[in-house]
């Protein structure tokens, strides 16, 4: 529901005639006549005066409300043109004006009102007015007709005393209009001043109500309007071949450039936090350490101070710490007290949509991300796959973007050491795009965590704690390090932990002390007796596929191979064509053959889906081979995922009845010039 909420807050299509209208400055639409709303109702809807006008009043004071049109028309000046006009009269052939000195025939009107003029150069007004049933609500229809058609001064002429209803008084009534020797019927003068603006409407309404009734009657009309002609049609429809509804949805083999994937609703980039019960919130508080706690209460005091109105300077943390000291824990405790806190912010509270977040999680890799219930910098920022200068800005989702992160004060980047110097100044670039300002990181707080003994960036780049004279040096100017070191994940074998955090700080030609060396010892099992059916971990992909490839064929005998279909532009038809024989991708790109079976293990090595869990390093079983009906081409998959929250949440997308998760064939252009491979 948020998802649809967005599309129709934030975007809409508009036609090309509509677009050039709009960039030219063209009116929409423009009307020979100008169009007049009457309020009919007993009890209408009024506008209040502005406040700066009510805080100038008295309490008791009951001069409140805006005048209407109704309200004016009561008031019309005390000549014989106007006193026998009704209040549609007064509407469409009357205008109201400022002043006196607007042109000529311009009158005051009663009690201070303003001033009115007839119109006189210009076609009278076309008037609108609420329509009601004669037959569900007498009342109401009878008192329109009085209130539009009647000449009247005060609400009490249109029902006077003696008559307990509307529709009593426009029967059996008699009125003497103020320039008239004698008295005549209500019914009459009503019907005299109807006819001016209601031409047939009696014989229309019907027509409409019997249109209704023989909705389904009309469309054999045709046979009696143009028989021939509809004779020919049915002999034509007859001879058209039966259409398949397989058929209609068939698509080419043959990829375009801009394909893409079937339209799906646009679902935002932060994943939605899952409601927590506030007994585990209290527990999880209690639970942290003496230095957990000191970060966790600055940061505390940081957002009292931030929704007090003191405006603290933003702060920059770099939470460092071995694997198991609880950093992933204290990134949950923060991130559910800030943003408990900063949601009282004055300009967050009066926010209409108060989803958006006040306090974001990231990370480098999908699978980081979603342990910590957040989302990738790059789906979050919009961040480029290339980061090579210069920095490209967000152009037309500026708006998006920034509606998004309106309220956001602090990011929280987990995996820091996976994150390089240029993506680091693209984080610090994007932010200050979308806060529209220049200071450090949009001026928003930074809580950096990880563990730069752990994985670098990708493709040899430099971590941010590694000056680089030719990179813009954001860590070292900025950020102060906090290093938790009590370990808190493995509390039942401290000495075990202990070892691996001796073992992480060492160079590799540093030997191992000889108690540190017993106890790996008795974690040593031989290749030869480990469970074949256990995760294995190599030093190198080439060990990985060989052990993927061994197990495979000793667990399964139905091996499947798919082959990627690879599509090169044809230089003498201009059009893409199917190779015989795929390329040799390179290692970023998808592999030319996937070796696979039903009940084997598999997992993920793409971000599919960040936010429900699809994400690279993502586990589960192939349940499913999905092949099409035309040629028997393999084109889905269907996996029964580890995480049955993804299920949950992309059934609807694959309508799929089962508890499976289906992957459909991806598509990405090769490093070969104008070659596609799917």
């Amino acid at each position: 529901m948020r998802a649809v909420m967005q599309a129709y807050s934030k975007k809409r299509e508009i036609s090309a005639q509509e677009c050039v209208t709009r960039v030219c400055g063209i009116k929409m639409k423009k009307c020979s006549r100008s169009v007049v709303f009457v309020s009919t109702d007993d009890n209408p809807v009024k506008m209040s005066r502005p406040m700066s006008y009510l805080e100038t009043t008295t309490h008791d004071s009951c001069n409140i409300w805006m005048t209407s049109l109704t309200d004016k028309y009561k008031c019309r000046p005390e000549t014989p043109e106007y006193e026998e006009m009704s209040l549609a009269d007064f509407a469409a052939l009357c205008r109201l004006v400022s002043g006196p000195n607007e042109g000529k025939d311009v009158l005051p009107l009663l009690n201070q009102l303003g001033f009115v003029q007839r119109r006189k150069n210009d076609k009278p007004a076309i008037i609108r007015y609420y329509h009601c049933s004669q037959e569900k609500d007498p009342e109401q229809y009878y008192g329109r007709l009085l209130r539009l058609y009647l000449p009247h001064r005060s609400e009490q002429e249109l029902k006077p005393q003696g008559f307990q209803t509307y529709q009593s008084f426009y029967n059996s009534g008699c009125v003497r209009l103020p320039c008239s020797d004698h008295s005549e019927s209500v019914k009459r003068v009503v019907k005299r001043n109807k006819d001016k603006y209601e031409k047939n409407s009696e014989d229309i309404e019907s027509a409409l109500e019997e249109f209704e009734q023989n909705r389904d009657v009309v469309i054999d009309e045709w046979c009696n309007l143009a028989p021939e002609s509809e004779v020919v049609r049915l002999q034509c429809d007859e001879n058209l071949p039966e259409r398949h509804s397989d058929d209609e949805n068939e698509q080419e083999n043959v990829p375009d450039y801009s394909r893409q994937s079937d339209a799906v609703t646009e679902i935002r980039a932060i994943r939605e936090q899952p409601a927590v019960d506030p007994a585990v919130v209290r527990v999880m508080y209690q639970n942290l350490n003496q230095k957990q706690a000191c970060v966790f209460y600055a940061i505390r005091d940081w957002c009292i101070q931030r929704v007090c109105g003191l405006n603290p300077d933003p702060f920059f943390f770099y939470i460092n710490g071995g694997a198991g000291t609880g950093k992933s824990h204290l990134i949950k405790c923060i991130h559910s007290e800030a943003s408990k806190i900063l949601s009282r912010l004055p300009a967050n509270a009066e926010e209409a949509d108060i989803s958006n977040p006040t306090v974001l999680l990231t990370s480098f890799t999908g699978t980081a991300a979603f342990s910590i219930n957040g989302s990738t910098l790059h789906s979050l920022l919009k961040l480029p796959r290339s980061l090579n200068p210069p920095i490209q800005g967000l152009g037309n989702q500026l708006d998006e973007v920034r509606s998004e992160l309106i309220n956001a004060e602090i990011i929280v980047i987990d995996e820091i050491s996976m994150v390089s110097k240029p993506l680091f100044a693209y984080v610090d670039a994007r932010l200050k795009q979308i806060k529209g300002t220049q200071r450090p990181f949009g001026g928003m707080s930074v809580l950096a965590v990880g563990d730069f003994y752990q994985l670098p960036p990708v493709r040899q780049s430099k971590p941010l704690c590694v000056y680089d004279p030719e990179q813009i040096d954001l860590w070292q100017e900025h950020f102060q390090m906090i290093t938790l070191t009590e370990i808190m994940r493995q509390k039942d074998d401290v000495a075990f932990a202990e070892m691996l955090n001796r073992i992480r700080i060492k160079e590799k030609t540093d030997e191992l002390s000889q108690c540190d060396r017993d106890l790996l010892s008795q974690a040593v099992t031989a290749p030869e007796e480990c469970p074949i059916e256990v995760l294995h971990i190599y030093a190198t992909n080439k060990n990985v596929e060989s052990h993927n490839t061994d197990t495979l064929k000793k667990l399964h005998s139905n091996i499947i191979i798919i082959t990627a279909d690879d599509f090169q532009k044809d230089k003498r038809t201009g059009r893409m064509a199917r190779r015989d024989k795929p390329f040799t991708g390179g290692r970023n790109d998808l592999p030319d053959t996937l070796n696979v079976a039903e009940g084997a293990r598999v997992m993920l090595t793409r971000n599919l889906d960040t936010l429900n869990g699809l994400v690279n390093g993502a586990f589960g079983i192939l349940i499913k081979v999905v092949r099409s009906e035309n040629d028997g081409q393999i084109i889905k998959l269907g996996l029964r995922m580890d995480n049955r929250q993804s299920v949950r949440n992309t059934r609807s997308a694959n309508a799929a009845s089962d508890d499976l998760v289906y992957i459909e064939r991806a598509e990405e252009n090769l490093k070969f010039k104008g070659a596609v491979r799917r």
